[in-house]
């Protein structure tokens, strides 16, 4: 299996992007699939169609096989592959995830892949069960249509506006002199110092249509810098705002920026150590307060055993394979 593009998020690049898009002017700057009429976001550009879907857990009892809808790419350096994690949208595409036995891209109708060089890629319906980190194919492979993509389960798009009440007068700096980038840049400094931190991200909803179109955006004077935690809200307003005079929002998060952290790399050190099962991505959504990790194949059992451990909703497992019909 080829090394993942995308995979173990850290915390710093989530709020890195959440920072850095606001720029493109949406109401609230975010990582993961935007609002419509909003330019994507997240960690790598991905091609159409997008990464593999991730499905909720198989039940236990469930036998197989299974099947998955995603993108297919072979290359020069390895045969069949289900990307899972990011595509990215270099000519060829460029993906891992997991190998494919049995499939044929020769076998393939004409005009259901596309081919560069020694690359074929295209997106299709696989059949199977896992063998060890591979699918092994146990009906024929077939083109993805339309019904199958829009049949994918998608998470809901979380808001990313300022959780706040809106202020009397409306959002505005309380001292205009400390609204720039080099305050907004201390205000997480010093939010990261404060016990309880979770993230902090910028909602853009007070820039107008007309700012945007002339691209006067991520303007420290018109936009409200958010910062979640898990501790004492107004022990984290008093910090933040020692060094930031602009709109701020503090609220309350579901989990610790520390919570997460440690849950991720303790994931990562069972997969790393053989104690723990092959990771296709590991993902973590600040905003939601959840660890994502998918697997090939997810079961409601290994769920349960992450709840006990990591406590209720703390990690959620993904899995990429499905039962057949589901």
């Amino acid at each position: 299996m080829t090394p993942r593009l995308v995979a173990r998020t850290g915390l710093s690049a989530v709020l890195v992007a959440v920072l850095l898009l606001s720029a493109c002017g949406q109401q609230a700057a975010a990582p993961g699939d935007p609002p419509a009429g909003d330019p994507p976001a997240g960690d790598l550009p991905v091609t159409e169609p997008a990464d593999v879907a991730r499905f909720d857990l198989v039940p236990d009892e469930h036998p197989g096989p299974f099947e998955a809808v995603g993108f297919v790419l072979q290359d020069e350096g390895h045969g069949p592959q289900l990307c899972v994690g990011g595509i990215a949208t270099s000519l060829p595409p460029q993906c891992g995830g997991p190998d494919l036995i049995g499939f044929d891209f020769a076998s393939m109708p004409a005009g259901s892949y596309e081919s560069v060089g020694a690359s074929r890629y295209g997106s299709f319906v696989i059949t199977g069960v896992p063998q060890g980190e591979a699918i092994r194919l146990t009906a024929p492979a077939r083109p993805a249509g339309p019904d199958d993509l829009d049949e994918q389960p998608r998470s809901p798009e979380p808001s990313f506006a300022s959780p706040c009440p809106e202020p009397a007068g409306g959002w505005r700096p309380v001292d205009p002199a400390r609204a720039t980038e080099e305050a907004q840049q201390a205000a997480g400094v010093r939010a990261r110092s404060v016990a309880g931190y979770a993230t902090m991200w910028i909602d853009q909803s007070m820039v107008t249509p007309e700012e945007i179109a002339a691209e006067q955006v991520n303007d420290p004077m018109r936009y409200v810098l958010n910062v979640s935690t898990t501790g004492d809200l107004a022990e984290m307003e008093a910090a933040v705002r020692e060094v930031w005079g602009g709109a701020l929002c503090v609220s309350a998060a579901a989990r610790s920026e520390a919570e997460l952290t440690a849950a991720r790399d303790a994931l990562d050190a069972d997969e790393r150590s053989g104690a723990g099962p092959a990771l296709l991505d590991l993902q973590v959504d600040v905003l939601a307060g959840q660890v994502t990790a998918t697997t090939l194949l997810a079961r409601e059992a290994d769920q349960r055993r992450l709840d006990e451990r990591f406590g209720t909703a703390l990690v959620r497992l993904s899995s990429v394979l499905r039962p057949v019909g589901a």
